[in-house]
């Protein structure tokens, strides 16, 4: 009898809390949008603007069931602002922001449905510059690259790094001139023979013929 009565307890409790947080909307509503939500897409783009990049953020599947809340603009956005449940929000500057999502549903107005996150990566106002033309592969000339150095800063880095790949590293010279130079003596000492026999050949040849035109004035 006791446990009949806790549990009879307990889903009054359950009931009671059900009611707290959703009012009288049905949590099989409540689970169905929360579903929802999760099948709404994100898709980025962006677009450079006076050295600045511009993104814009296309939401897709929004129903009329449902409207969102942006944490960068603060606006609210509905299913009456979008082309068929889509919805292009552009000119963002900052790189992340959350999209709320709540009922839109007479008894469920309100409620909350679940988040969705946005992030976008950092724009390198050096990329375009002059300095970089020439060095596309250089760290600090990357399109998307969080800089936080002020411009004389970045010049000098850049100019170190151009004068490190222009000028040739005198011990690295040093290094392939006494290869060059192994490498002949390798070659000398693993052909000695050969060139002994061939000076000793091309001198005995030379010995003989000059000996046969002294028998020939003879």
């Amino acid at each position: 009898m006791k446990k009949i009565f806790l549990l009879l307890l307990f889903s009054f409790s359950f009931i009671d809390v059900f009611a707290l947080t959703y009012g009288g909307c049905d949590y099989s509503v409540v689970s169905r949008m929360k579903s929802m939500v999760t099948n709404i897409n994100l898709s980025y783009d962006y677009k450079i603007v006076d050295n600045e990049a511009l993104f814009s953020v296309t939401i897709n599947n929004l129903t009329d069931e449902m409207y969102f809340y942006d944490t960068v603009t603060n606006k609210y956005y509905y299913y009456r602002d979008s082309n068929n449940g889509e919805i292009t929000i552009n000119n963002y500057k900052v790189n992340s922001g959350t999209y709320k999502f709540y009922s839109n549903l007479d008894a469920c107005h309100g409620i909350s449905l679940g988040n969705k996150y946005y992030t976008f990566p950092k724009y390198n106002k050096y990329y375009a510059h002059e300095l970089c033309s020439d060095i596309s592969n250089y760290s600090l000339c990357q399109k998307w690259l969080d800089v936080n150095y002020s411009e004389e800063e970045f010049k000098k880095m850049v100019l170190e790094y151009k004068n490190q790949i222009e000028e040739p590293d005198e011990e690295a010279v040093v290094n392939i001139e006494k290869t060059i130079t192994d490498k002949i003596i390798e070659i000398y000492i693993n052909y000695y023979y050969y060139f002994l026999g061939a000076i000793i050949l091309i001198c005995s040849v030379i010995i003989i013929i000059n000996n046969r035109k002294n028998k020939f004035k003879l």
